[in-house]
């Protein structure tokens, strides 16, 4: 397959409709899924409606081609940690999760009219194997030219040695910065109204807090090929 290409896929947030609206664009474009290769940065739930289709298209799609690429987000982790937390009755720490979307995913699992109990786990509503999924998400990807990652990279830090954290959470350090990692580093995490391309880095999250619109890109052979831009405007909470 070394004609394969490889897509990369910004930010999701629960929007679905968006998600395959900008697949199609894709096939139309003529992506081939079980040649080429999409890539997704993190960050499938919280804020938008529907977190939990989006993480069952994720899974879905990570059957049908596991050569594809799915990478841990914040978001995720978040969850997870949310998950401790109420086990652990700390819910000073379940609420970082809860107020930065979460409460939107809880609702894309309860239904739309169901309402939280103060004393029952929201994450009880959630399929465990959506959140074992989340579990075994790598942090990185990393091919011939590209470096993927959900927030970015230490600068002076090889990849490999970067904090785990800084992987997810990273931001200013790592976009001011015009150091050379030797590949370019393709992200999500940060949001911009458009992509945002250096010479050593592509930012693919335009699409924060309902609005905007969700991008991919097509990353083509050669050092000299510039990235192609594919929009899906947001259609609406």
């Amino acid at each position: 397959m070394d004609d394969a290409r490889i897509y990369a896929i910004g930010d999701l947030h629960g929007h679905y409709r968006e998600l395959r609206a900008l697949y199609g664009q894709l096939l139309d474009e003529g992506l081939e899924p079980a040649r080429d290769r999409l890539i997704f940065v993190g960050d499938y739930v919280d804020s938008g409606p529907d977190a939990r289709l989006v993480v069952q298209q994720m899974i879905a799609w990570q059957r049908l081609f596991p050569h594809w690429g799915f990478l841990l987000g914040n978001h995720e982790e978040m969850m997870l940690e949310a998950q401790v937390a109420w086990d652990e009755d700390d819910r000073k720490r379940f609420s970082r999760w809860w107020s930065n979307g979460g409460d939107a995913t809880w609702r894309s699992y309860a239904g739309p009219e169901a309402r939280a109990d103060p004393e029952r786990n929201p994450l009880a509503v959630v399929d465990p194997a959506h959140l074992f999924w989340m579990s075994t998400l790598p942090r990185m990807i990393e091919t011939d030219r590209f470096i993927f990652v959900h927030a970015g990279l230490r600068p002076g830090v090889p990849p490999a040695a970067n904090d785990p954290d800084d992987m997810l959470w990273i931001r200013d350090e790592f976009i001011r910065s015009d150091y050379d990692w030797g590949k370019t580093i393709v992200y999500g995490h940060t949001p911009v109204k458009e992509p945002l391309v250096m010479a050593n880095k592509i930012c693919i999250n335009t699409m924060p807090r309902n609005s905007g619109k969700l991008t991919a890109v097509r990353l083509d052979d050669g050092a000299d090929a510039e990235p192609v831009f594919f929009f899906q405007p947001a259609i609406g909470g």
